[in-house]
């Protein structure tokens, strides 16, 4: 054969192969089955990554049907609120349930999973993932039955190592927050000030003492039983004092207006002892009967508390709350609960003003702003560091309570602001950002969006990133016969669905989610408990992205992978490039010589 004719077959092979030889990133793999996703379309962040994940499952053999991104009241039928007419499970989508649900859960401190994950919940639709294990029911009773935080702390790491092998939940991410303020600011412990259970007695601005909050929605709960807003309660959380809060940085309780408790061997009986010193605003004493009666308020129907349902779950009435003497109250739960003492946090209010007044205007006085017609200050008069010198729903401002160091907690200091206001900027996120550089306001609340500047410093700012106790997950329907059940894959056991499901957790790039969609703020996820709630497991990682792995799941649970094209790396570029340049060159070659 002539060498012209070997030139120009070998450039015909190479451009019929070249295709195949730059294929792309992903190996095109044959589908197994399919399936439906649900998402909420309320969050920017979700929108984005709920795309990019169904994206890679037709990378492990996966098909996306269907991806109904819609609003909460047209996911909850086929969820939680699945109506169990034909079916007495929840089905999958096709039959009008779900498949794999993109959601978000906010906890708190102490996780309390709520029976998400109980066996035998799913009635109540808690339990929607159908998740059946009665080896995590189990270590759930241990774990909310447990009065010791350190052996809770070892139960909830038992339970996440459950969760993190079974996955009805595959966590996705831990979202984090912004704050940025002026520089030099001090004492302030952001996790707490998210979760609006601030200790506002340590923060402080040196120059002047004080610090200017602008908030993004407009102040409209008017006193402790009107609260509902995150904004409204901070203003609260610095004016009206409570048995005990949560410390600074390690964030266990600590006395306040108490001094200290005692608890019945049974775990259901607190008796508390309150500070002699305690003092309202006015200068009059914090007794008993006051803590009885801010407790009863909140169980009293008419009054119309939002923490009304919270308090009766624990306590059976306004009995379950003795007053011992003038100083010493017990409390008596309905039955043991692990977190009572979020129970003894509640904000105390004066007896001797409000009752009267409730006698001659009637309950009305919830709804009248402070500081003005039958209420005053009778509402907000309380024992906390703050008291509230004037109120609008555009602007709180608040100073020092006189007896604040009278207290024992307090160790003879008064609080190291003089004034703190929270003021109302809407959304005009703009004008947020150039009053705190102009020096005019003190914070910028991640409320108002993310805003990134890299140098803060060069208009004396700081920035600094908190946890949001928020975990991003992707539920599963442990009822769906591939991924749930496992009885229709080849190999037709739940051991094969187990398999499927970390096949997907292999298949979510969490590290392309945590840091170009969420740009940086946020975290890889791990298990249902996210990080910064107490018993966070630190050993565990998160399941790395690697499709090889994910394939090699996929094939445990009998599904046979065709490797048709090497997948090209970065490294690979290189390799193209000479393909390609040997292509062109050979090419040319054959066609110069044939003139």
């Amino acid at each position: 054969m002539k060498k012209k004719n070997k030139l120009t077959i070998l450039a015909l092979v190479l451009l019929i192969l070249a295709p195949c030889l730059i294929a792309g990133q992903e190996t095109p793999m044959p589908i197994y089955f399919s399936i439906n996703l649900l998402s909420p379309n309320d969050d920017v962040f979700r929108n984005q990554f709920s795309i990019l994940i169904q994206e890679q499952l037709p990378l492990i053999g996966i098909g996306v049907d269907i991806h109904e991104s819609t609003t909460l009241d047209k996911i909850a039928p086929r969820t939680w609120f699945y109506p169990l007419i034909d079916y007495d499970y929840i089905p999958t989508y096709a039959q009008g349930g779900f498949d794999a649900l993109f959601a978000g859960y906010s906890w708190d401190l102490d996780w309390d999973s709520g029976n998400i994950f109980t066996s035998g919940c799913m009635a109540s639709r808690a339990n929607f993932y159908q998740y059946n294990n009665p080896q995590l029911d189990a270590k759930l009773i241990q774990y909310l039955s447990e009065p010791d935080s350190v052996l809770r702390t070892e139960y909830l790491h038992e339970i996440q190592a459950i969760l993190y092998e079974d996955l009805p939940s595959i966590s996705l991410v831990y979202p984090k927050l912004m704050y940025i303020c002026k520089e030099g600011l001090t004492g302030i412990d952001l996790l707490l000030l998210s979760l609006s259970k601030f200790r506002a007695e340590n923060w402080d601005d040196p120059a002047d003492h004080i610090i200017k909050y602008p908030i993004p929605i407009m102040l409209e709960a008017q006193n402790v039983y009107r609260e509902t807003s995150d904004y409204d309660s901070k203003w609260m959380a610095a004016v009206y004092g409570s048995l005990f809060e949560r410390s600074q940085i390690f964030h266990e309780w600590e006395p306040v207006i108490a001094t200290n408790y005692s608890l019945s061997s049974d775990g259901k009986n607190y008796t508390v002892y309150l500070d002699p010193n305690a003092k309202f605003s006015d200068g009059s004493s914090v007794l008993a009967e006051d803590v009885k009666y801010s407790y009863e308020l909140h169980m009293t129907p008419l009054v119309n508390s939002p923490d009304y349902w919270y308090l009766d779950a624990n306590f059976a009435s306004n009995n379950s709350i003795e007053i011992v003497d003038t100083h010493t109250l017990n409390f008596n739960l309905s039955s043991f609960y692990a977190f009572a003492m979020d129970l003894l946090s509640f904000g105390v209010v004066d007896k001797s003003s409000i009752e009267p007044a409730i006698s001659t205007f009637g309950y009305s006085i919830f709804d009248e702003n402070p500081l003005s017609g039958n209420v005053q200050d009778i509402l907000i008069k309380s024992c906390g560091p703050f008291m509230l010198d004037n109120y609008s729903t555009t602007k709180v401002e608040l100073i020092q309570n006189p007896y604040w160091n009278d207290l024992s907690s307090s160790n003879g200091f008064q609080p190291k602001l003089t004034d703190l206001q929270f003021i109302y900027y809407g959304v005009g996120r703009d004008s947020v950002i150039a009053d705190l550089i102009a020096g005019i306001i003190d914070f910028y609340d991640p409320g108002f969006g993310i805003w990134w500047y890299v140098e803060f410093s060069y208009y004396g700012l700081e920035g600094g990133i908190v946890g949001s106790l928020t975990n991003q997950e992707l539920a599963l329907n442990m009822k769906h016969p591939v991924f749930g059940t496992g009885e229709l894959t080849p190999v037709g056991t739940p051991a094969a669905a187990k398999a499927i499901r970390k096949a997907i957790n292999h298949a979510i790039p969490r590290d392309v989610i945590v840091d170009q969609i969420y740009e940086g703020l946020a975290s890889p996820g791990v298990s249902p408990i996210p990080i910064g709630c107490i018993g966070f497991d630190q050993s565990l990682e998160p399941y790395a992205y690697d499709l090889d792995i994910a394939v090699e799941y996929m094939e445990d649970s009998g599904f046979d992978t065709i490797i048709i094209f090497t997948r090209v790396t970065p490294s690979s570029g290189f390799t193209i490039f000479l393909i390609l340049f040997t292509l062109i060159g050979l090419t040319y070659l054959v066609f110069t010589r044939r003139r």
